[in-house]
């Protein structure tokens, strides 16, 4: 997009090569609008520019809006059928490492731990770091490889909920899950979780995941999708 400027246009074959959702497309669409530039479609052919475009541009928001309530819809539904299930369980916010440590020590299993105050397994391991080097540290946890999309979205048209939700989660990624972005919605994380049946498992620590970006881009008054996928390993999709 960088390479483009007034008066030029952008053709591709067909518009599933533009992006993953209508919203997708509709933001790059403003985008080459933004630069005074225009986008062709040559499968079925269709232009942005011109009167033309305008109705194209207005017939792709209203799709989009529509997308976003179904996603809202869906991501209700879905979150609230996994809580009756009890599946989501949400992530205590703030836990303070010397709580962890205090329970460690009290002869919790890390796993234990990390179930009763909703934390990830790293977040464990990581207030076991903060420990004087003397103490002798735990084996690591084994972690699995996520390929991550992220598409935030506001609510209505004059939201402004989009950017700082998106540092939110980024922060929350980048802490947990030791995020390297890809580019503007894709990320590699890396997940640890506990192989014993009584620990938690790799499903468990996703779904947590996704239950808190929900609820990150809740707060902020937008919706959230995302695809999930295990890089090497069983390469699961969530």
């Amino acid at each position: 997009m960088q390479f483009m400027h007034t008066g030029d246009e952008l053709v591709v074959l067909r518009l599933d090569r533009l992006g993953r959702s209508t919203r997708d497309v509709l933001n790059l669409v403003h985008e080459l609008d933004e630069k005074g530039a225009s986008l062709r479609i040559l499968e079925p052919e269709v232009t942005t520019a011109g009167d033309m475009g305008r109705m194209v541009i207005t017939i792709l928001g209203m799709v989009a809006d529509m997308e976003l309530k179904f996603i809202k819809d869906r991501q209700r539904a879905g979150i609230e059928a996994a809580r009756a299930e009890g599946v989501y369980k949400g992530r205590k916010k703030n836990v303070d490492d010397d709580e962890i440590r205090r329970r460690l020590a009290a002869g919790a299993s890390k796993a234990r731990v990390a179930r009763d105050l909703k934390v990830s397994r790293m977040t464990v391991y990581r207030a076991l770091d903060i420990i004087p080097s003397q103490t002798k540290l735990p084996e690591k946890p084994p972690t699995a490889s996520i390929a991550l999309h992220l598409i935030i979205e506001n609510f209505n048209k004059r939201g402004r909920g989009r950017k700082p939700a998106r540092e939110r989660i980024e922060a929350m990624l980048e802490r947990d899950y030791a995020m390297v972005k890809n580019g503007n919605c894709d990320y590699k994380l890396t997940v640890a979780y506990d192989p014993d049946p009584d620990g938690i498992s790799l499903d468990e620590e996703i779904q947590s995941l996704l239950s808190e970006m929900f609820n990150i881009a809740e707060s902020y008054n937008c919706s959230m999708e995302a695809d999930i996928y295990e890089v090497g390993g069983q390469q699961r999709s969530w």
